[in-house]
């Protein structure tokens, strides 16, 4: 049997995305790669999925919203069994997947797939056909709930889209209307996330930030603090020391081009104008700022 580590699972996730011409971004945290092509990707790699904490998985949630990007975790197992590869699961609503399933997805294999929540095996399937099919065969909604053993209730709520239909169910039904009603897997956006600072120069720097415009996130576990958005999204890194600045700027100047967002450092102190080509603003400067756009331009100024 083939032994999994992390790095051999980064590097097949990573191999897969070159080999479909996505842009790969390696880094740490709450994700680990980022990819870009016609879609933008987060993904987490992790062995075990049980070792995904809320913290990693919020902030993933919140950088994908601010980016537009869609977040993936790609793992191997729980701590009871191994991931099953036509399944996809979810760990605080974000897609868990093994590294087959998502090959699959990136190289746009049109695959079912059944999904785990809540205990349950549910399957996604395409309601406009079972509502055209039942008709073609003068079923009423009561005559095809009885052919398949459910209430006439359930059938009208997975007909309406309300129920996502169990993978017995489906079956029944595929098998009384001889048509297939699976769908392929579509990603989907995530609705906005916000996480609270980490101390008091995060929280001075984030209200500053909502004063000017610019809606944000605190993010943890990642190669900056705060997410944003202007008209672009704008990665934010915190510093009190030089060091840090210096040390973070190369990847944070790198991870920028892949979610096609602006970058910069706020600084409380700092000799330097922009480090790497990322623009470094000083506390002191932020608070004369007036407007998100009046940011923009000394971004520019700084570069």
């Amino acid at each position: 049997m083939q032994t999994f580590n992390k790095s051999f699972l980064v590097n097949k996730i990573v191999n897969t995305l070159i080999s479909n011409n996505f842009e790969v971004f390696v880094t740490g945290g709450c994700f680990d790669i980022a990819a870009k092509n016609k879609k933008l990707l987060l993904v987490k790699a992790l062995i075990n999925i049980d070792g995904l904490s809320q913290q990693q998985a919020l902030s993933l949630k919140a950088i994908s919203y601010f980016v537009s990007a869609y977040p993936f975790i790609v793992s191997l197992k729980t701590n009871r069994e191994m991931l099953k590869d036509e399944i996809i699961y979810s760990r605080f609503e974000l897609p868990v997947m093994t590294p087959k399933m998502f090959s699959a997805i990136i190289e746009e294999e049109t695959i079912p797939y059944v999904k785990s929540t809540k205990g349950k095996h549910i399957i996604p399937i395409n309601t406009y056909t079972l509502r055209k099919k039942r008709k073609e065969l003068r079923l009423s909604l009561k005559q095809l709930a009885e052919k398949i053993g459910i209430s006439k209730k359930a059938l009208y709520e997975i007909e309406n889209n309300r129920v996502t239909p169990t993978v017995q169910t489906v079956k029944k039904l595929e098998d009384v209307l001889k048509t297939d009603l699976k769908l392929a897997y579509q990603p989907e956006p995530l609705k906005a996330t916000y996480l609270k600072p980490k101390d008091k120069f995060e929280e001075r720097v984030r209200k500053e930030f909502i004063r000017i415009g610019i809606d944000n996130s605190s993010v943890y576990s990642a190669p900056f603090e705060i997410i944003g958005k202007i008209k672009k999204p704008i990665i934010t890194g915190l510093s009190k020391n030089d060091k840090k600045i210096k040390k973070d700027a190369l990847a944070v100047k790198k991870l920028s081009f892949i979610l096609s967002s602006e970058c910069t450092f706020i600084a409380k102190k700092f000799e330097e104008n922009s480090v790497e080509g990322v623009p470094i603003i000083l506390e002191e400067e932020l608070s004369s700022i007036e407007s998100a756009k009046e940011f923009d331009k000394l971004l520019r100024e700084k570069i």
